[in-house]
């Protein structure tokens, strides 16, 4: 079941989207919310040096995940959680999902060579994308997954 959630995403409409569509469809659990890659990566870093800041809510089970952002882009991001994960154990059982205004077939398919990517969806997010997001997400059963070092 999904325990907790990072939203990485520069749009504060559509961050605002998932959080009421989530909230609808009976997640209760905690929500973080950054709004570019750099941010997201730090907040996942922040972990080692205060672990009991975060409580049940860490490491987040799904982070949703944009492309097009200022600092530190989506794929850039992958880049370093790719990274993280040697030295982030916890972050194992983290999954990504990416939402993104990108609908170029190369961006998804980039993406998805990722084993910790689990899907793709092009905004701008339609009710049932929501739904469907929010669905899958509240009944999640995380999986350890295997990367390559």
């Amino acid at each position: 079941m999904l325990q907790s959630l990072l939203v990485i995403d520069d749009s504060e409409m559509d961050q605002y989207i998932v959080q009421r569509a989530l909230k609808k469809w009976g997640f209760g659990g905690p929500l973080f919310q950054e709004r570019d890659g750099l941010g997201g990566i730090n907040f996942l870093k922040s972990h080692r040096e205060n672990p009991t800041a975060w409580g049940d809510g860490f490491p987040p089970t799904v982070i949703l995940l944009d492309i097009n952002m200022p600092r530190m882009n989506g794929f850039e991001f992958l880049e370093e959680f790719q990274e993280l994960l040697n030295t982030h154990e916890g972050l194992h059982s983290s999954v990504i999902m990416m939402f993104s205004s990108s609908e170029l077939p190369a961006d998804k398919e980039r993406a998805l060579k990722y084993p910790f990517v689990h899907g793709y969806i092009s905004k701008p997010l339609t009710k049932e994308d929501i739904q469907s997001i929010a669905e899958s997400l509240t009944s999640y059963k995380p999986q350890a997954v295997q990367t390559s070092g």
